[in-house]
């Protein structure tokens, strides 16, 4: 395997990191060596997955890892997500827990790395080291991202009151209703609401966005239900019974609460918040 210049796949890899180059795809491979044989390209980049020289998130697509995480012999997904979802020709935004504990709910951080995409549903990834779940949205509301600067680039992350939303939205999949209300309490500190929030609002099921002013009222985060609710009333969204997690049953005469009209069908643990 020669292309006059490299004299291996290794030795091309090393000199990508020297330049600052930690990603790349099998067919930048194949255009440094046009003339390698059968598989050898295949078995080349295998060997140098087990050697843990580089890491293969998705087919085709691969992560160079370099000398701190050489010993781990895994590249934490923040370092490469942004250029994998470019390679996958994917609009995203980091999401729920992950998001959150980028916007400083530290205690929060989960071993799944959470992923909102567009298009068709994406298969999560499940390999040593690297859990990262993909969740279909199709409606990704670029204005309500945020982009932070990680090592290799910049991530698109869910803004704190998006961020808030979606774990209300998704709450099966971070751990059920109180875990969210354990994260909300760490979250809305730095969650603001202003008349530019209601465009985003609107972007949500109603529903939703009762279920997110309960917990918040629960937490006693008044100011900020307040201006949830406000904002809601001033832009006409239309409050109905709602239950508060929809995958449980509704019985006849559990409580409702009065001002989100969440009919409470579950009960949140906050007394270890």
């Amino acid at each position: 395997m020669n292309n006059g210049e490299y004299n291996s796949c290794s030795e091309w890899i090393d000199a990508q990191e020297m330049r600052g180059r930690y990603f790349f795809t099998k067919e930048d491979v194949q255009k440094i060596f046009p003339d390698a044989k059968g598989h050898s390209l295949e078995v080349a980049l295998s060997r140098l997955v087990s050697s843990k020289r580089i890491m293969s998130p998705w087919k085709n697509f691969y992560v160079i890892v370099s000398m701190e995480y050489r010993l781990r012999g895994v590249v934490p997904e923040h370092f490469y997500i942004d250029q994998l979802m470019r390679f996958l020709s994917r609009n995203y935004y980091v999401s729920l827990l992950s998001a959150a504990a980028l916007h400083g709910a530290s205690h929060q951080q989960s071993m799944t790395y959470f992923v909102m995409a567009d298009g068709a549903p994406l298969r999560n990834v499940r390999k040593k080291g690297t859990k990262i779940d993909f969740i279909q949205k199709n409606d990704i509301a670029s204005d309500c991202l945020q982009q932070e600067k990680t090592q290799s680039g910049y991530l698109n992350v869910s803004s704190p009151l998006m961020t808030a939303l979606d774990l209300v939205q998704q709450e099966r999949k971070v751990g059920g209703m109180s875990r969210v209300a354990e994260v909300l309490y760490e979250l809305m500190d730095v969650v603001t609401l202003d008349d530019k929030s209601l465009p985003l609002l609107r972007r949500f099921p109603v529903a939703v966005i009762q279920r997110l002013g309960y917990i918040l009222s629960l937490l006693e985060y008044e100011p900020v239900a307040d201006e949830l609710y406000a904002l809601c009333r001033n832009g006409g969204l239309k409050f109905r019974k709602t239950a508060l997690k929809a995958s449980a049953p509704v019985e006849e005469g559990m409580p409702v609460d009065e001002r989100w009209k969440v009919i409470v069908n579950k009960e949140i643990d906050i007394d270890e918040i």
